[in-house]
């Protein structure tokens, strides 16, 4: 009995701990990842002050926009409270280097300039990323 006792707390203790606190600091919030042909670029979004995400691509006949464009609404907002993160897709087309430029209007307390994230991005021939790095 004392055994099954156990299990059962250590199985109630480990589900509360995966449903932990949203440590994610979304203000920050600035990942590129690649695989094969897509790419995408995850952004801390506040819809609330206006702290959105735009973004283009230099050359569209390198690397263009793919269907994977998705708003993921934080685990950890507030309700009524619009923060979260972007993941904006692209999909590789042809070889060459460009450039992706991210804009918001303005920062995350809706106060002051935007942010400005460029993703440099490398594909090769055959539609593959070889290389993506933002600054």
């Amino acid at each position: 009995r004392i055994i099954a006792i156990c299990i059962i707390a250590a199985g109630i203790v480990s589900t509360i701990s995966a449903c932990g606190t949203d440590n994610t600091d979304y203000e920050n919030l600035r990942e590129v990842n690649w695989d094969g042909t897509e790419l995408t670029i995850s952004l801390g979004t506040n819809k609330d002050t206006g702290c959105e995400w735009e973004t283009e691509s230099q050359d569209d006949s390198i690397i263009d926009y793919s269907i994977n464009r998705v708003f993921h609404l934080s685990d950890r907002a507030k309700k009524g409270e619009a923060v979260g993160i972007l993941d904006a897709g692209f999909e590789g087309k042809s070889a060459g280097t460009t450039e992706i430029v991210c804009t918001t209007p303005v920062n995350w307390d809706g106060t002051g300039d935007g942010y400005t994230y460029t993703v440099t991005v490398t594909v090769n021939e055959d539609g593959t990323i070889e290389s993506a790095t933002g600054e």
